[in-house]
């Protein structure tokens, strides 16, 4: 792959539904687990209940473009007592309900709620990361872990970067354990198999050399 037109650069709104379309394809099995709805349904559904604020002091959301294209994103968060929660006030309920179904729509946030981590003091967390079909198994994967390391390496207040993967990855983790990452825990997770026939899930860390002698004690 040529590198030299590849950025990674800030999210900015007009990003947003190239976003919300490429997690949608990334996570195919997942959403379809979830929720009977076509691709496009769910990327329309998703793009109206995600709330995605790029002036939190907690997040970064940075995207992977080729030529102005977007083709990758990544998503981190990290613990912060001065950032207000986030409540997505965004979407009109009864609307939605109209439009999906109610039963699919109360599914469908309670699914995207039980897939939400949240952070320890000196952790910072790969929320997700996606790259479009075309670039993968091009170093495309190795080259947004590698800025998100060099990210954490940059910032002393953290000593660790995590990461969920499901245990039927295969390919996920070993990309992951060759950008030097390693299973912290694993656990059966009973809601997510239901919701999204995913039983296994593992915990993968990155120690920064940041880090302390200890590793951060977490829970899932």
């Amino acid at each position: 792959m040529n590198m030299r037109n590849i950025v990674i650069v800030p999210y900015q709104r007009e990003d947003y539904e190239s976003i919300c379309r490429l997690l949608v394809k990334s996570f195919q099995g997942k959403f379809h687990s979830l929720v009977q709805l076509d691709d496009e349904d769910i990327i329309k559904l998703l793009s109206k209940i995600w709330l995605n604020e790029s002036e939190c002091v907690s997040e970064k959301q940075m995207v992977v473009k080729e030529d102005g294209e977007l083709v990758g994103t990544i998503f981190l968060k990290w613990k912060d007592e001065s950032s207000p929660p986030k409540i997505s006030t965004n979407y009109n309920s009864r609307a939605l309900f109209k439009q999906f179904g109610f039963i699919t729509v109360c599914k469908f946030i309670i699914g995207m709620g039980m897939l939400e981590y949240k952070p320890q003091e000196q952790e910072c967390y790969i929320e997700h990361i996606a790259i479009h079909s075309m670039y993968r198994n091009q170093g495309m994967g190795k080259l947004v872990l590698t800025w998100a390391k060099d990210f954490v390496q940059q910032h002393p207040e953290f000593e660790e970067l995590t990461l969920f993967v499901s245990g039927k990855n295969n390919n996920a983790i070993h990309l992951y354990e060759k950008a030097g990452f390693h299973i912290e825990k694993s656990k059966y997770n009973f809601k997510r198999h239901l919701f999204f026939q995913e039983p296994l899930w593992h915990l993968m860390t990155w120690r920064s050399k940041n880090a302390g002698g200890e590793a951060i004690e977490k829970t899932f």
